[in-house]
């Protein structure tokens, strides 16, 4: 693995898993200070009821003995009664605070506080002040002291936490595979551009070698004009094959950048593969094979017809170039349904079953030994071509039985 991807994929990994971690702690925040805001509703509202409830007792002429009397203390909520001077009345004792908070009750100030005594201990106070039936002035106190969250339930945060913590851990693992599989195509792309460049430098390298060979050769020595005639001739040839091998190289560039402007329009592959097959048989009368179009439909699809013949004659000329002398190609142009099809078969010498995977990469030869040498980048080309027109190709063979090749184009 490039060590560079390998950083990339640890810092996505730690992206998703920082990118969870503050969404589960707004998750958990949220979530916290719902319940929190819901608990201490109830509690005012049950602090309101007990206060209330105590007043009644108090505006229903019951003598103070009975309110004195009553246990004051309604599930750990503690009811105080004072009077016009803020002296508590019932319990008869209470702390200075309280005490405090009646008088402010009294006088009008305040209905509810929330207290935090010296002890680190945290209270809520709710006071309602009213005047009896015999014209006497009382305030009722309700205190209840306040709870943590995961003191209230522990098992709940506990709970929680271990949640939090798991789901991380997976999300790290989760994050870890997802970074893996993103980066995996930029990795292949970048093996692809490793090896396209050594093939490319391998490739580039030979005619290079030979072209400097030949001048040097000739300059060794004086010679006829015959000979530098030849020396001359051999260099352009080898000229001409360096500067096919660049420009297919500099198309295939393109093409990987998206940059290879054409249009398409309606056009028929039964004439294009008429065309290219007149233009192959040059090639296939010199090695004495015959090149047949058999049967023609008419086979109408949308694409670019420059495109489309270099695929047919890519085809074709490694049909002619791969079959013995004596040996045939045969072509058609069909039409089946969705799709519009050409099929080019011949009996040269097959490709062998181990490399039938590998013939559309770029710069792979099964074996050169076997015909003609090039540098194995027509059939990527093909490939291109046919995946930019939404085409299919499929190439079958047996060793030394030939092969089929079969595009089929989306019919229009």
């Amino acid at each position: 693995m490039n060590p560079s991807l390998g950083g990339v994929r640890r810092r996505l990994t730690a992206w998703y898993i920082g990118v969870f971690a503050v969404i589960l702690t707004l998750f958990g925040t949220a979530v916290y200070t719902v319940i929190t805001t819901e608990v201490l509703t109830g509690i005012n509202r049950d602090l309101e009821r007990i206060v209330n409830r105590r007043t009644r007792l108090v505006l229903s002429d019951r003598i103070p003995t009975d309110i004195a009397q009553d246990t004051a203390l309604y599930d750990g909520r503690v009811v105080y009664v004072f009077d016009a001077q803020a002296q508590p009345f019932s319990p008869p004792r209470t702390q200075p605070w309280i005490q405090e908070f009646a008088r402010q009750v009294l006088a009008d100030s305040v209905a509810k506080k929330l207290v935090r005594t010296p002890d680190g201990r945290q209270w809520i106070a709710y006071g309602k002040k009213f005047r009896s039936t015999a014209g006497r002035t009382w305030a009722t106190i309700a205190v209840v002291q306040t709870v943590e969250l995961r003191d209230l339930y522990p098992s709940l945060f506990t709970g929680f936490v271990a949640s939090a913590v798991i789901s991380l851990l997976l999300v790290g693992i989760g994050g870890a595979t997802l970074a893996a599989k993103s980066t995996r195509p930029i990795e292949q792309t970048f093996d692809q551009m490793r090896r396209f460049m050594g093939d490319a430098a391998h490739e580039l390298k030979t005619p290079v070698a030979v072209l400097r060979a030949r001048a040097d050769v000739a300059l060794q020595r004086p010679r006829s004009v015959t000979d530098y005639q030849e020396t001359l001739q051999a260099i352009s040839s080898e000229g001409k094959r360096l500067g096919m091998l660049v420009e297919n190289m500099l198309l295939l560039a393109r093409a990987d950048a998206g940059q290879w402007p054409f249009e398409k329009k309606q056009v028929f592959l039964d004439d294009l593969l008429i065309d290219a097959a007149s233009a192959a048989r040059a090639l296939a009368a010199v090695k004495q094979v015959d090149v047949d179009v058999e049967e023609l439909d008419e086979t109408a699809v949308h694409g670019d017809p420059n495109l489309i013949r270099q695929l047919l004659m890519i085809l074709l000329d490694n049909a002619v170039s791969f079959t013995p002398p004596g040996g045939k190609v045969t072509a058609s142009a069909q039409r089946n349904g969705r799709y519009c099809k050409i099929i080019i078969s011949d009996t040269g010498v097959g490709i062998p079953a181990s490399a039938l995977p590998h013939v559309f990469e770029r710069f792979y030869r099964a074996d050169p030994a076997r015909g003609r040498a090039g540098a194995g980048l027509g059939l990527s080309i093909a490939r291109w071509i046919a995946d930019t027109h939404e085409a299919k190709i499929q190439l079958s063979s047996v060793e030394g039985s030939g092969t089929t090749v079969e595009v089929a184009f989306p019919s229009v």
